[in-house]
């Protein structure tokens, strides 16, 4: 039957690594904000040219709540 290796052995950390996969999860949900911004915007402009004010202050509300959201991802993570 051969010759059989030993499992190499990985050293275990008493703390959980979560740095790796909440930059990815950041970077995940960044990407997904930055299509709804622009999804927004659309939004906004055709109320806008509809003449739908109602449509367009609610539009203006939730477009600066997503930007604020989308610069909070990055200045977490330290880039201003």
């Amino acid at each position: 039957m051969g010759d059989r290796q030993e499992p190499e052995l990985v050293e275990q950390i008493p703390a959980a690594d979560w740095t790796d996969q909440d930059l990815l999860t950041r970077d995940g949900a960044g990407l997904l904000l930055d299509d709804e911004i622009a999804a927004e915007r659309a939004r906004v402009e055709e109320s806008t040219s509809s003449g739908d004010d109602a449509a367009v202050a609610e539009g203006k509300r939730r477009l600066n709540r997503l930007i604020e959201i989308r610069r909070s991802l990055t200045t977490e993570r330290g880039n201003p």
